[in-house]
């Protein structure tokens, strides 16, 4: 379908930019790519987004969020991938980002303004809000013209500014406006919930949604309506544009959007769940047991980060995790795997995250003595520490026999391995470990990787 859409709009192009030459012979350009054509050339869509309890935050390990949801929606109606490439809450720090290229699309809620419109370009907007002064329940005002003398907190790149010097003008009152920076709009509504500033203003989605947790709260002042909500592009990217607005059309009609409005938004049950320890907004720890995993990771010289990744897929950081095959723990040990390393007591986080650590160290020498590059065994060894080695190794075999590379993972060992709970493969001679449910080694391998992929983007 979006293939279709391409040639469509590269005839177009053609169409209406031919000219007669027979009086003149001008220098033919060859066009530019279109950027949806880029995106689906290089695989990916590349967003930018904002942390928060509502646009993206990570919830028990795993990335979630009303636009992380919707951009991986967008991403796949595109045909790609979707890679989060920056995760902060400066908008004005995006939108330069945007305009220079660094990534496709600014997957926030953007508030449209004149002076946004000059620098970027504006999707159809997912909803409209209003605008609403937000204060303490029992230190409040009950009417706008109280706020004379008083002072207000706003984020430095907030569009509130000149909402405030209109209401001083028209309500002939004096507003303290102080701009603060290195505060997000979550951090301003906190600080109002336990008194250590009177009054800040935020739409009134937002506040909303935050109230539920925050019970301190009053938002019933509005100070304007109307205000529409949308992503963002590059003002050169009009096809980008033009495909988001389609794909826009498709998820209003389907209930999509509105179903995610509802989670995270309009949900009771959504937001005391992002107070828990289990949620990530910062670019901070990954889990409580980040400190162990850091030290650990030392012996295998890996990356933290996609032991967390292990972790996260083996037991979603639970250290009471066990499995119907007795299986226990963070990183899911068995009493056989810990009897390999001499520990009897492994149910402890500590004493489970260093028996898997010693048991993937096992496994990376063990695939150490074949040819493959380090980002091709670490895929062996993933799929091992999930079904074990001898199942890996009799994929490798098999590869061989039907004439694949026996020391590449993707299509090749992966494939077989997959495969491998049918009689054709099992029952091979060279299947030494007989059957294998290696669809579930598969598709870990996969997890792993994108949960790492997630990561290294929370926590640079």
């Amino acid at each position: 379908m979006q293939a279709k859409k391409i040639v469509i709009y590269t005839l177009l192009f053609l169409c209406f930019s031919c000219k007669d030459t027979k009086e003149k012979n001008p220098e033919f350009i060859i066009p530019a790519p279109l950027s949806v054509e880029k995106i689906q050339t290089k695989g990916f869509l590349d967003i930018s987004t904002f942390y928060s309890t509502t646009d993206y935050y990570v919830y028990k390990g795993i990335t979630r969020g009303f636009h992380y949801e919707l951009a991986q929606d967008f991403a796949h109606f595109l045909g790609v991938k979707l890679r989060v490439l920056e995760v902060n809450n400066d908008i004005d720090t995006a939108i330069s980002r945007l305009r220079q290229g660094k990534y496709d699309l600014l997957a926030v809620s953007v508030t449209e303004t004149p002076e946004r419109k000059e620098k970027i370009k504006f999707a159809q907007p997912f909803f409209k809000t209003g605008e609403v002064l937000v204060q303490h329940k029992k230190k409040g005002i009950k009417k706008i013209e109280e706020l004379d003398g008083k002072t207000i907190f706003i984020k430095k790149d907030a569009p509130y500014k000149k909402l405030l010097s209109q209401l001083q003008d028209s309500l002939h009152i004096h507003i303290k406006i102080s701009e603060v920076t290195g505060y997000s709009t979550e951090d301003l509504l906190h600080l109002v919930e336990i008194g250590e500033i009177g009054f800040t203003i935020t739409d009134e989605n937002i506040a909303s949604a935050l109230s539920i947790s925050m019970k301190n709260l009053d938002y019933s002042i509005q100070l304007s309506n109307g205000i529409s909500i949308s992503w963002a592009t590059n003002p050169e990217n009009n096809i980008l544009t033009q495909e988001i607005n389609e794909w826009l059309k498709e998820v209003k009609k389907n209930g999509k959007l509105n179903f995610l409005y509802k989670r995270y938004f309009n949900n009771r049950n959504s937001v005391p769940h992002h107070t828990s320890k289990y949620v990530l907004l910062k670019k901070s720890d990954l889990s409580p047991f980040d400190r162990e995993l850091k030290k650990e990771s030392k012996m295998l010289e890996w990356d933290w980060r996609l032991l967390a990744a292990i972790v996260y897929n083996e037991s979603k950081f639970d250290p009471e995790a066990i499995s119907q095959i007795g299986a226990y723990g963070l990183m899911q040990i068995t009493p056989e795997t810990a009897t390999m390393f001499h520990v009897e007591d492994y149910f402890t986080p500590d004493s489970n995250i260093y028996v898997g650590v010693r048991y993937l160290k096992y496994l990376d020498q063990t695939f150490s003595k074949y040819p493959l590059p380090p980002e091709e065994k670490l895929k062996f060894v993933l799929a091992s520490y999930n079904v074990g080695a001898g199942h890996v190794m009799d994929a490798m075999r098999l590869a061989r026999k039907y004439e694949k590379d026996p020391y590449k993972w993707d299509q090749n060992v992966a494939y077989y391995l997959k495969y491998k709970s049918e009689p054709k493969y099992y029952r091979d001679s060279l299947s030494r470990n007989g059957y294998c449910n290696g669809q579930q080694a598969y598709y870990y391998v996969h997890r792993i990787l994108e949960t790492y992929n997630n990561y290294k983007y929370i926590n640079p």
